[in-house]
């Protein structure tokens, strides 16, 4: 073995190697649409305000949070790209 110190390229790639040797699965997801980011930032808005106090942004995360629960595949299968 050679005395060059690991570039990052290096430690990530022995990373992933070991990811997915241990049984990790790498899955490509789609771009996210306008709609996608504004509904993110939407819910960034609610944590935060959540956060502060605001029961009318709690009970939206938790409406959010239930339909969550009903969706028969999960939010990471939803945006895999085939």
């Amino acid at each position: 073995m050679s005395n060059k110190p690991l570039s990052s390229n290096d430690i990530i790639d022995a990373a992933v190697e070991e990811f997915l040797n241990n049984g990790g699965e790498i899955t490509h997801l789609r771009y996210a649409s306008q709609r996608d980011q504004n509904k993110s930032q939407r819910r960034k808005y609610h944590e935060d305000k959540a956060i502060a106090g605001s029961e009318k942004s709690k009970d939206a995360l938790a409406r959010e949070e239930a339909k969550e629960k009903t969706m028969i595949f999960s939010k990471v299968d939803r945006w895999k790209e085939e």
